[in-house]
């Protein structure tokens, strides 16, 4: 059975993607109004120092899992353990996606549609395109980011057209102070969408040039942190700070605006595709992830799980909320309290576990090569046994990669 690789440029079409998804379309709070758009540029350099610290477990430990190599760090059951954590984290994320996908279908076009139908359709295509497999996402992702590219043109277009901007009101810039915009970083912007990229650990190891592709993430959270500050700065400067934070879907009244007299009507169509497509996704990230994990911990060939783990989804978002509003209250519950002990506390105690690791490795590397040195006749024993030793985690790589490979292909 052969590895599933994917490319650099691939990886950058799905991290862009993924990071625009439903954040360019819901309503991001608007917490310090109408500098939101600066408080999105400050959550995305925080962003980047969590994906440089992702990045690095995975250049460490380039063929394996984060779910293999929790068990070399923490131990067999307590990395067990985290894996499984994560993996229902994923599932939830997958859950909570959907479901704001789902909402904002039924309130701009199908509103007579019943929301478990537009899930279940939205969860069969997910589960159709991961069956096939990992490397037709990535390729599909070419495709639709190609799409989103020209939608946004258009929709600029639109705007500009319609002469509905007025850039003064989003003057003055912090006139409220610097304090609101500190107090809201941490708590919000750093975390949606830009923290949750942890979800693409699960994805890294399938790489074909590790260096190249985390370059290529570094590149879409910083393209998708500037796309999102400038959706942010279009939609206040055209709604208003009072309408653009009381609007659960801002940027479709934004869009919504932009009509030409009688020759272009309704063009918030365009926001829609750009929804289905962002929540289609994300979705599959996460719930990719969600699967390749759980097959990893359990050995489970993860198109087993596909359909099982597709109804789990769809249930969840039966009793997840009953409205809207509750759902987006719970939202932000979650988002504050919940969502750093996996974003930073846990990807920080296992940083932490690889540093000690490491150099522990580099020490027994040491003693080896000092001992093979003091005895002349085994000096080569020596030096075979440090190689051995700096190589362990490498070994232990290799073995997961087919673990890893055999799960995803």
């Amino acid at each position: 059975m052969e590895k599933i690789k994917i490319t650099p440029l691939q990886v950058f079409a799905l991290m862009l993607l993924f990071q625009l998804g439903t954040a360019l379309v819901v309503n991001l709070g608007l917490e310090v109004h109408k500098d939101e758009w600066l408080a999105i540029l400050l959550g995305l350099a925080i962003g980047l120092l969590l994906y440089a610290a992702n990045s690095m477990l995975y250049l460490w430990f380039p063929k394996m899992l984060p779910t293999e190599y929790f068990k070399i760090l923490l131990g067999k059951y307590l990395g067990t353990l985290l894996g499984i954590v994560y993996t229902v984290f994923f599932l939830n994320k997958a859950s909570r996606d959907l479901l704001d996908g789902g909402l904002l279908v039924i309130s701009s076009t199908l509103r007579e549609t019943p929301l478990f139908i537009v899930n279940l359709l939205m969860m069969i295509t997910v589960a159709y395109t991961l069956h096939k497999g990992l490397e037709v996402l990535a390729r599909t992702a070419l495709i639709f980011m190609v799409i989103i590219v020209v939608i946004g043109m258009l929709s600029l277009l639109l705007i500009g057209f319609a002469n509905i901007i007025d850039i003064n009101r989003l003057l003055p810039i912090l006139g409220d102070g610097i304090g609101p915009l500190l107090q809201s970083v941490p708590r919000k912007n750093y975390q949606f969408p830009f923290a949750e990229a942890i979800a693409f650990n699960m994805l890294l190891p399938f790489l074909n040039d590790a260096k190249k592709g985390v370059r290529a993430g570094y590149l879409a959270i910083v393209f998708a942190g500037f796309i999102l500050s400038l959706t942010v700065a279009m939609t206040i400067s055209v709604l208003g700070v009072d309408i653009a934070e009381r609007s659960l879907f801002p940027l479709l009244a934004t869009i919504g605006k932009a009509s030409i007299s009688d020759f272009i009507q309704r063009p918030d169509i365009f926001v829609v595709m750009t929804l289905i497509i962002g929540v289609f996704f994300k979705i599959s990230i996460y719930f990719y992830a969600a699967l390749v994990g759980i097959s990893n911990i359990f050995n489970i060939p993860y198109q087993k799980l596909i359909y099982p783990l597709t109804l789990i989804v769809l249930a969840s978002t039966a009793w997840l909320t009953r409205s809207t509003s509750e759902h987006l209250m719970k939202g932000s519950k979650v988002l504050y309290l919940v969502d750093p002990i996996f974003y930073i506390v846990l990807p920080l105690v296992v940083l932490i576990a690889a540093m000690v690791y490491k150099l522990i490795s580099r020490l027994r590397a040491g003693t080896g090569a000092a001992s093979g040195a003091g005895g002349g006749g085994t000096a080569s024993g020596g030096g075979t046994g440090a190689e051995a030793s700096s190589r362990a985690g490498d070994e232990t790589a290799g073995g997961g990669a087919g673990t890893g490979g055999a799960a995803g292909s």
